[in-house]
This record gives structure tokens, sequence and C-alpha cells, in this order.
């Protein structure tokens, strides 16, 4: 799965914030970890030095042990033992002299004192042994506090990072966002293009890096808009010149069809295969010029209609019953002309290509009103489903059938003035369907 740009981007951002925020971190324990631990034993070995030069007096002066301790200050977390004759005295239980760490009190027997950090009983110590004139003292003190505090600042540490992360990509969502902004311009200017609405354009807003590339949207878009401006133009111009010619071949057709029965068998087929071939040609010519003048100069005509009533007559038209059209009765707002010519394409294309209509279904959904025209035939192939719109697509029996594929391309380009939307699939039970699906608001009025 491939996220889109600005998950990615915002990822990213959170990714970085969090290497930073936790390189930060750790630099900040650490730091804290060595000064504040170097501050306490440095405090706790001065404390330990002075105790001792009192209590080596004390002892000198004839107190006993005990008595040596008892004029030491107390301070919190911390106990003094002294050893005198190879017994220990002690002003606390907290740490027995058997758990003092090995070593450390031969090395202060030999080089006079020793310090050495230690865990007793499951918990930090900070231990300082002095050799006196004619015993041993040692004093420990406890780090559990020191502990338990750069504990709580590991956490707040990893807090602050996760927050860093998560802010991170906050931040990198609405840069994204920022920076996208044009480009969403850009892609409802495109998607204009290719809704069919070729007068669409981006408004320059001043920024040196973005306006060249709206500035070249445009130029494209107008470049496209005259295109196809002048192919309409020109497929006009062509019809609308072949068609006076055109009329005359057709009266002429007719006329030799009307004495067609006075005429040998052979000329008579072939009369009959010119006039039909004179009568497509006539109507591909009208196409023609219908498809070009779409989305020209002819405005919506926008009138009240009634949809079921429209198919009806729809298929009366054609000579076909009234039993075919089915379902609801909704009235809409809408260019009626443009919408009967959509529904009376596709049950001509089902009459010509799909062996005949089955139904003409009309569906009043909450927000859309939907005619199905479904046809008797084995269906489309689905490669060919989208190819069918586009102009003389005739489908693979294109041999068989008449017409010059131009009815399902007028079909959707008058849709698409509707705001409307052309499907076409498959029925489960054989046959194609076709659907004319157009948006309407709640009172029945067109979007």
């Amino acid at each position: 799965m491939r996220f889109g740009l600005r998950t990615r981007v915002a990822i990213a951002f959170g990714v970085l914030s969090i290497v930073i925020a936790a390189a930060v971190s750790i630099a900040t324990y650490a730091f804290a970890s060595y000064y504040l631990l170097n501050q306490r034993e440095d405090a706790a070995l001065t404390r330990a030095l002075l105790d001792s030069r009192a209590v080596d007096a004390s002892l000198a002066a004839g107190a006993t042990p005990t008595e040596a301790l008892e004029q030491i200050p107390s301070v919190s977390q911390s106990q003094a033992l002294v050893q005198v004759s190879g017994t220990w005295y002690t002003a606390g239980v907290t740490v027995p002299p058997d758990a003092l760490p090995e070593g450390l009190l031969d090395l202060a027997a030999a080089e006079g004192g020793a310090q050495q950090r230690a865990e007793i009983g499951g918990e930090p110590y900070f231990v300082v042994a002095v050799q006196l004139t004619d015993a041993m003292y040692v004093e420990v003190f406890s780090l559990q506090d020191l502990d338990q505090t750069m504990t709580i600042g590991a956490w707040v540490l990893a807090a602050q990072t996760v927050a860093a992360g998560l802010i991170g990509v906050l931040i990198g969502r609405y840069t994204v966002g920022r920076l996208l902004r044009p480009l969403r311009r850009l892609n409802r200017g495109a998607q204009g293009i290719a809704s069919g609405d070729l007068s669409t354009r981006i408004d320059e807003t001043g920024d040196r890096d973005l306006d060249p590339i709206a500035g070249s949207f445009n130029e494209m878009a107008e470049a496209v808009q005259s295109r196809v401006q002048r192919e309409r133009r020109f497929s006009a111009n062509v019809s609308h010149e072949l068609r006076s010619p055109l009329t005359t071949v057709v009266g002429t057709a007719d006329l030799l069809d009307r004495r067609r029965e006075e005429l040998p068998e052979r000329e008579a087929g072939l009369i009959a295969v010119l006039v039909e071939q004179v009568h497509r040609m006539s109507q591909m010519l009208l196409d023609l010029l219908e498809i070009s003048r779409i989305g020209g100069d002819d405005p919506l005509q926008i009138e009240t209609v009634d949809v079921s009533l429209l198919c009806l007559d729809t298929v009366r038209v054609r000579n076909l019953p009234d039993d075919l059209v089915t379902g609801d009765s909704p009235i809409i707002r809408t260019d009626g002309r443009r919408f009967e010519r959509i529904v009376g394409n596709l049950v001509e294309n089902a009459q010509r290509h799909g062996g005949g209509v089955d139904s003409v279904r009309v569906e009043r959904l909450a927000t859309t009103v939907r005619v199905y025209v479904e046809d008797r035939g084995p269906g489309i192939d689905p490669d060919q489903l989208e190819k069918l719109f586009e102009p003389f697509s005739r489908g693979e029996d294109a041999h068989h059938t008449s017409g010059a594929g131009l009815g399902l391309a007028i079909a959707r380009e008058q849709a698409n003035l509707l705001n409307a939307e052309l499907i076409v699939d498959n029925r489960d039970g054989g046959g194609a369907r076709f659907i004319v699906e157009i948006p309407v608001t709640s009172d029945g009025d067109d979007l």
C-alpha cells in the first residue's frame, strides 16, 4: 500500500522530529545524569571526609566508637560506620557491614581512602571509606532519590520526544497542505477540462514559482479549446455543405424507391441498397451537426419534466409498447429536449444493437433520478464498455447493424451538459444496461 504525498511528508516530518528530539533528549539526559551524579558524589565525599576527621578526633580523645558516631550531624539518606579492632559500630541499620563492597576496605587501608558506587539491596549507594589512626571509617550515601529523579526525567524526555513526533506530523500535514493548495487548484482545473468545460482557467496568484505553471495550464486549455472549436466548426461546415446536395440525393433515391416495382429485380435490389445507404448517410450528417453544436451557443432550456411521461413518449414515438416503462414518476427541472434525446438514443441503441428493449425503468433516489434502459442482447464485452461512448464506436456487431456509431457519443455529451452521468454495465441475467443518473435537490430542482 502506497501512502499519498501528504501522508508521506507528514510521516517524514514526524520521523525527523522524533530523531532530533530523541538525540536532544539523550544528550540532555546524559549531561544531566553526569552533572548531578558528580555533584552528589563530590558533596558526599566532602561530607564523609569532614565526618571522618571528627570521628578520628573523638576516638583520639578517648570517646567510645558509639559516642564518636553520635557526634556526627544526622544527614538524611546517609549512614556512618566505624570499625575498631575488628568490630563494627554503626549509626543505623540500613546497610549492614557485611553488605559493603568487597575490596573497598582493603583499598582504603592500603591507600588511606577509597570511594565506590555500588548497588546494595537493589538500591544504588555511594560508599566512602577512610582509614583513620586506629580505625576504619565508612559512610554510605543513598542515591535512590537521584535515581528516581533521573527516571522521572527520562520519562518526561521520552514523552517530549513522542510529542515532538506528533507535532512534527501535524506541522508536516499543514505544510504540505499549504504547498499542495496550488496543485489542488490545478487539479480542479484539469478535472474541469476533462469533464468538458474547456473554459476552465486557473487564476495566477503572484507567486513567481507557481504562476508559470498556471500560465502554462491556461495556455494549454486555450489551445485545446481553440482546437476543439475549430474541429466543431469544421464538422459543422462540412456537414452543412453536404446537407444540400445530400438532400437532393435523398429525394432522388426516394423517387426511385417509389418506382422500384416497375424495375427489374436486380435494379430494384440495387435501389433498395442505395436508399438504405443514402438515409444512413443523411442521419449521420444530422448526428454530426448535432454533436458539433453540443456545448456551443445553444443554451439549456430548463423546464419541469415528468420523467416517467417523457420515457413513455419516447417509446411511443418508436412504436414500442407502453408497458416497457415501469418504476417511479419523479418530477424534475432540466432540459427536457436534451433529456429526451439521451433516453431516445439509448432506446434506439437497444433496438438496433441489443436485440430490442427489455425495459425502461425510472427510479427516484435521495438526491438523483435514474433511468435504466435494458436490452435483450447477449451483453457487452467488458473491454468495450467505455469505448461504446466514443464517436463512431459500433461494437462487435457493426457488420450486422446500421448506424454510424454516434448515438451514444451524443447521449454522453448531452448528459455532461445536464450534469448527469451515463453508465453502462451488463446484467446478471444477460443483456446490457444503460443508466442515466441526473442529480436533483430535495424539492425536485436540478442541481
